[in-house]
């Protein structure tokens, strides 16, 4: 107020030094000074330097000079104008100059809660919401310290100094629901709501002077932040949930499908699901094989039924892992009886050794379990035969795939009319196995229908393919001869090979 009260001294001196200035020009320049003050200063230094300024104006420039008194009345009219207009102008620029400060102070405002809302951004969770939300709060804004209050969890998150700002306090400004702004403690309190009226929790900050505005605006972009962080952990919530029962799906889809290769080879399994049907298919080349337990119906007077049962299931897993090593396709079984085949339904020309290398293992499979620990000790029957079949699904209720034609009576003949421990061989069978197996002519048997037959029985590999080194490269081992021959017949290698007929002579294995 001094330098202004000066200033306006300062002028009237150097005015009234030089003699003749007009009164109007006195007037402007004092004008000119005020306007100044008014812009720069605040209204108490305008409205001295009015005061001043009338009075200087009243002494040294109206008539009489030196004195405060005028000999027209008319001055003091002007001069009261004057002070007027002064201090109009001084209310005016202070009210700009307010209006100025209060617009860059919300530029500055909007500015820091863009700055907020940008951290926000890269939150994906509430708890990082909250964390990032008490950081950058306090570097943003400048506060000494900040502290966040999740309701669902009762978690508390905190930056800087903000032990000013209890937990009390924070879950009771949540549940108030209304913004706590101490401008005295410099401490202010938002409630944070999602959804309208939901309670997501509270934010408290110390140490900076917030308005009501920029407390609301920093609630309200919490609030569309934790919203849009709720809705996306739902999302992903749901999109687990979603891939959860896509994985219960496969996994019922991978069992069921699994029950039905269980049950039908894989191309009917396929031909079905696409289909819903499988239409009847002529197979002109498969063998059959036929086994059937010697001693069995004796077994069931003196056995349990869990003895028998699980007698029979560690027969039948044994003929089971054999089928599936050469290749073969398990039809069915029943009572003590065990069909499977080969060359259905993926044609293969080499499908009547395949069977016959598998009986052999089978053989070994049943006389490797008799023994004296065991509650029965059986023998095999098998039999063989190849021709033509005609394949297909039947029913709709517990449907099964079977096949039909002379060739499936043949075989069950073989079986039929085989030894204890011995392989049986239709004569179709064996013209197209002599080359690779040591086999005994039967001559011609009477089947029960009083048909003559030619069987034959296959007693081992032939001594020439026994000879050279073993192949370990086939699942076990085989001799060079056989896998030589075997390739030029059929332009593949043997899938298995039963490596104990090289180990034993024909001989040892007739005699058993």
């Amino acid at each position: 107020m001094a330098a202004s009260i000066a200033i306006v001294c300062a002028i009237l001196a150097a005015e009234f030094h030089f003699h003749g200035l007009r009164n109007t020009t006195v007037t402007y320049s004092l004008l000119l000074a005020i306007l100044f003050f008014a812009v720069r200063w605040d209204r108490l230094e305008t409205i001295a330097a009015s005061l001043v300024a009338a009075l200087g104006f009243l002494k040294y420039f109206q008539l009489p000079i030196g004195s405060l008194k005028v000999s027209d009345p008319q001055s003091y009219v002007a001069v009261a104008a004057f002070l007027i207009t002064a201090i109009v102008v001084s209310q005016t620029a202070l009210a700009a100059r307010r209006r100025a400060a209060e617009a860059l102070e919300s530029k500055r405002e909007t500015e820091r809660l863009y700055e907020l809302g940008q951290a926000m951004l890269a939150s994906d969770s509430l708890q990082t919401t909250a964390w990032i939300a008490t950081y950058q709060i306090t570097r943003t804004f400048g506060g000494t310290g900040a502290a966040f209050y999740l309701h669902a969890s009762g978690e508390f998150q905190r930056a800087g100094e903000s032990s000013a700002i209890t937990d009390d306090a924070l879950r009771a400004a949540a549940l108030k629901g209304t913004i706590v702004n101490d401008t005295f403690k410099n401490l202010a309190l938002i409630p944070i709501q999602v959804g309208g009226n939901e309670l997501a929790g509270s934010l408290g900050v110390c140490g900076t002077a917030l308005s009501d505005t920029v407390l609301k605006s920093i609630g309200s972009l919490l609030s569309v932040v934790l919203e849009r962080v709720h809705a996306g952990e739902k999302l992903m919530l749901a999109k687990h949930e979603l891939e959860q029962r896509h994985q219960q799906v496969e996994q019922q889809k991978q069992i069921s499908e699994s029950l039905l290769l269980n049950i039908l080879p894989g191309e009917v399994a396929e031909e079905l699901r696409v289909k819903g049907m499988v239409s009847p298919k002529y197979f002109e080349d498969v063998t059959i094989l036929f086994t059937d337990f010697v001693g069995f119906t004796l077994s069931t007077e003196k056995l349990a039924a869990e003895e028998l049962v699980e007698l029979l299931h560690d027969y039948f897993t044994a003929f089971d892992r054999i089928v599936a090593r050469y290749g073969l396709e398990k039809m069915k079984t029943i009572g003590d009886s065990y069909m499977c085949l080969s060359g259905l339904p993926i044609r293969n020309p080499a499908h009547p050794v395949d069977t016959v290398m598998a009986a052999f293992e089978m053989l070994h499979a049943v006389e490797e379990r008799a023994r004296p620990d065991r509650p029965a000790q059986w023998k095999v029957r098998i039999g063989i035969h190849t021709g033509p079949v005609i394949a297909g699904v039947v029913g709709i209720n517990k449907f099964a795939f079977d096949i039909w034609g002379d060739t499936v009576n043949l075989s069950s003949r073989m079986e039929a009319n085989s030894e204890a421990n011995r392989i049986n061989l239709s004569e179709r069978t064996y013209s197209r196995v002599k080359d690779f197996f040591d086999c005994e002519c039967r001559g011609r048997v009477l089947t029960k229908e009083k048909r003559g037959l030619e069987m034959y029985f296959a007693n081992g590999i032939l001594p020439g393919l026994a000879k050279g080194s073993f192949e370990s490269g086939i699942s076990e081992a085989a001799p060079q001869a056989f896998i030589r021959r075997y390739n030029v017949y059929f332009q593949k290698d043997p899938p298995a090979f039963p490596s104990f007929l090289v180990s034993q002579p024909s001989s040892a294995l007739i005699s058993r």
